[in-house]
């Protein structure tokens, strides 16, 4: 018997009951939560949709490494610690598998929405004036951002090796 994966139903819920407190009590905690939910929940989606319609049409620039950043993983040593990071779902990051087209697929995708994530998590600076404690927002905001680097730089390295896997065959 398999485990179900609780957390996008969790997700779900909560983002349903801000929602909703924010449209009865008009109260500006339920409101941020609301925002916060729709933005780092509902965004990442489309960000996958945008990565999918790209490597459609081949958009080769975006989805190959440049000689600097080989170079920069190669100084950062990404091949010693990329596996120590946490996985969503291991499964859907397995090399063995025959299908190395939905391994491309997904890390193209994981790969957007931790730059998208990046990006988005300086939104909440828009409500310092409303907040104030501006040292605690920015470094919350740099924390965040930094957070979701080492995934993209992950998919960035594995990416090019895949591809080669998925041609030799």
């Amino acid at each position: 018997m398999t485990k179900k994966n609780l957390v996008p139903i969790i997700l779900v819920l909560v983002m349903a009951l801000s929602i909703a407190g924010a449209i009865i009590f008009k109260h500006w905690l339920f409101m941020f939560i609301a925002s916060e939910m729709i933005i780092f929940h509902l965004l990442p989606p489309f960000a996958v949709l945008l990565s999918m319609i790209a490597y459609k049409n081949k958009l080769s620039f975006w989805f190959s490494q440049s000689e600097v950043e080989k170079k920069l993983y190669k100084k950062l040593k990404v091949k010693q610690w990329k596996d120590k990071f946490p996985t969503y779902d291991t499964k859907l990051f397995s090399v063995n598998s025959d299908a190395k087209e939905n391994l491309i697929k997904t890390m193209i995708q994981s790969e957007n929405v931790h730059l998208l994530l990046i990006f988005l998590s300086f939104i909440p600076l828009k409500l310092g004036k409303y907040f104030g404690h501006w040292p605690v927002l920015i470094l919350l905001c740099l924390i965040f951002a930094v957070v979701h680097i080492p995934f993209v730089m992950i998919q960035r390295y594995n990416l090019p090796r895949v591809a080669e896997l998925k041609f030799r065959r």
